[in-house]
């Protein structure tokens, strides 16, 4: 019998579970008197969400000529939107820490996601795209289904991830499941309560350009198709694999395409080091 992609998520929400840390720091961030010292106080009980956030504040995404050495400085540097960011990163792909690398690859896997979620960012600021506060975080987490589903369905993941230029990844997840990695994302962030700001995009993407859905959802199924180009060269052309409707609806050019694509390249490495995503 053919799972739906809530049972996929029911079965991976019992396997893969949030840290303690996660739920601490989210309510903390929901409440409108939060302060960073009191974040900062438990942040660094935690080593490795402390060194995570250090990593973050030293970066390339930030360039401060000085580095920063505690906790309370970080997050005065990064801000509250960012550390919400991070915790929500954090929680999700830590759940996700122990998959087993010899059935899923995990190197590739993560790097489309940051892409995915660097591309959102830098065109929703560029092209002033509504509704898209937590754009970053659906690109980073719009693909989790296919980890939701990997100890499931090892062997149909794997064919799922060797798509070639004459098909494409969300062809064959169609084909094999009856739906796309997405679907089962969005019914498991569901499952952990994440925001439905971050959930909705990654609900309506794979539905552009046949249905009206959001700007951020549009925007999501931009970025996941450029993220893929970026990860296999030569693969699939822009011009084919991503709908000129959508592009127009959004007024992004080719441009602006080239410009997303270098800023990615610029950033992700950076990100993937800060990140705990390995």
């Amino acid at each position: 019998m053919t799972k739906s992609p809530l049972e996929y998520a029911q079965s991976a929400q019992e396997l893969c579970v949030l840290p303690d840390i996660y739920s601490k720091l989210t309510d903390m961030l929901s409440k409108d008197d939060c302060s960073l010292d009191a974040l900062a106080e438990v942040i660094e009980l935690e080593p490795a969400i402390a060194s995570t956030l250090l990593k973050m504040a030293n970066s390339a995404m930030f360039q401060f000529p000085r580095e920063i050495d505690s906790i309370p400085r970080a997050l005065l540097l990064i801000g509250l939107k960012e550390v919400s960011n991070l915790v929500n990163a954090y929680g999700v792909t830590a759940a996700f820490s122990e998959i087993d690398p010899s059935v899923a690859d995990m190197d590739k896997f993560w790097e489309i996601s940051v892409d995915c979620a660097l591309i959102c960012e830098f065109l929703a600021k560029e092209k002033n795209v509504p509704d898209t506060n937590a754009i970053f975080l659906s690109g980073l987490f719009h693909n989790l289904g296919a980890l939701a589903m990997v100890h499931n369905a090892p062997k149909e993941i794997k064919y799922c991830e060797e798509y070639t230029s004459d098909d494409t990844p969300w062809q064959r997840q169609k084909e094999t499941f009856g739906f796309t990695y997405a679907d089962c994302s969005a019914a498991l962030l569901k499952l952990w309560q994440i925001p439905y700001t971050i959930i909705e995009p990654i609900r309506e993407f794979n539905h552009v350009p046949t249905e009206s859905v959001s700007p951020a959802a549009n925007l999501l199924f931009v970025a996941s198709r450029l993220a893929i180009i970026n990860s296999h060269p030569g693969m699939y052309s822009k011009k084919n694999f991503i709908d000129a409707q959508v592009l127009d609806s959004l007024d992004i050019t080719a441009d602006d395409i080239d410009s997303a694509l270098e800023h990615c390249n610029v950033k992700a490495l950076g990100l993937l080091a800060a990140f705990p995503i390995y």
